[in-house]
């Protein structure tokens, strides 16, 4: 079985907002995602993706420390825009400031690096949190 084989039809072209700054990351995330059926919509900071807009999405991957507005912003501020919108921390810290934010919003999380088959079983449950 292929990682294509396990996000499910009913997921597929679901547009999947990433917000990430390192140019690699943000790419191979894209790259992924649109090899498994999503529509990806990156872009490497939040102003950008507020700019853009995030009409559609169904997911949001945040990593947590942008340039500008945080990616903790960042997620308080989809909350309010589109609550269906479902966020997904992206970091390679765990520390007391990512799990009181948890502790105050639906928020999944995934450390960095990110292990690509985990995320998309994540995706895939329609509960990334």
């Amino acid at each position: 079985m292929t990682v294509t084989d396990t996000a499910p039809a009913l997921l597929h072209n679901k547009a999947i907002l990433i917000v990430e700054d390192e140019t690699i990351s943000r790419k191979a995330l894209a790259w992924l995602l649109a090899a498994n059926g999503y529509r990806p919509m990156a872009f490497e900071t939040a102003e950008e993706a507020l700019h853009a807009g995030i009409d559609g999405a169904s997911v949001a991957l945040l990593d947590v420390d942008l340039p500008g507005m945080s990616g903790l912003e960042l997620a308080d501020r989809l909350e309010r825009l589109d609550p269906r919108v479902r966020v997904v921390l992206l970091t390679a810290v765990d520390g007391e400031r990512i799990r009181e934010f948890r502790r105050d919003h639906s928020v999944g999380y995934v450390r960095k690096p990110v292990n690509f088959p985990a995320l998309l079983r994540m995706l895939s449950s329609g509960d990334p949190n």
